[in-house]
């Protein structure tokens, strides 16, 4: 054990990801972060010097749906023998570019079975790798990245069906966690944030129904905030959402 605080972060190499990373390497804490954009690892390490030199920050490939990989990525957090915090941040959307998902008679059984297989099964792989060593030690926090879908909350959203789905099974999984874990010191949430301005959403409508969105390093300020202030307390399904444009324009 060391005195200093280490975060896994999953889906590290973009988006929501790769900003709390960032942040959290601002605030002192050192940081392994995983990705599958190997091109993109290179950037991440350096990014994290940046933010938080000397603390010893680790990048690694690895694809949060293979267990292979994920049974890499738990030996490694057994070979620096401490984890406090899991971001599990990697997520999987959309196949092509278009503007709007497909519609579910239109999605095909690889993009419902990708879904799952980096939503969901990802999630709880990323869990796996961390649990034995938060067990360990008595405490560990694990953050799910959830969707708040709606403005009012996990209402679910036409034309993202297979999305949807695994984001609502991600919050039922996380309040059976909280349940399990709670008693032996380790606190599992889920947060749910509308639209942040991520690759998974460029291009596409799903930004509408909040009428705004957040940038990553909003959100992750905020959140890493929220993880900071709440190591004592729980934060049941906490939703993190964007000011309306015309509201945002006049504060």
């Amino acid at each position: 054990m060391t005195d200093r605080q280490i975060a896994l972060v999953t889906g590290a190499t973009s988006g929501i990801g790769w900003a709390v990373a960032l942040e959290l390497a601002r605030r002192g804490w050192q940081v392994v972060g995983v990705g599958r954009a190997q091109d993109r690892l290179a950037a991440l390490a350096e990014a994290l010097d940046g933010a938080g030199q000397g603390l010893g920050h680790v990048t690694q490939a690895a694809d949060v749906s293979k267990p292979g990989d994920m049974d890499r990525i738990a030996a490694l957090m057994r070979e620096i023998g401490q984890v406090d915090l899991l971001i599990a941040s990697a997520v999987y959307g959309r196949e092509s570019a278009d503007s709007l998902p497909p519609r579910t008679h239109d999605l095909s059984l690889a993009e419902w079975q990708k879904s799952i297989d980096v939503n969901l099964h990802g999630v709880v792989l990323a869990d796996h790798a961390v649990l034995p060593l938060m067990r360990e030690a008595g405490f560990g926090d694990i953050v799910h990245i959830g969707s708040s879908i709606t403005p009012h909350g996990m209402k679910g959203q036409a034309l993202a069906p297979a999305y949807c789905a695994t984001k609502f099974a991600l919050a039922a999984l996380g309040r059976e966690m909280a349940r399990e874990l709670e008693d032996e010191g380790i606190l599992v949430r889920t947060i749910f944030p509308g639209t942040v301005e991520t690759p998974l959403i460029e291009g596409t409508a799903l930004a509408g129904p909040f009428g705004g969105t957040m940038s990553p390093e909003s959100f992750a300020v905020a959140l890493v905030g929220l993880i900071e202030l709440g190591l004592e307390m729980a934060l049941p399904d906490p939703h993190l959402l964007p000011m309306p444009r015309a509201r945002a324009a006049q504060t």
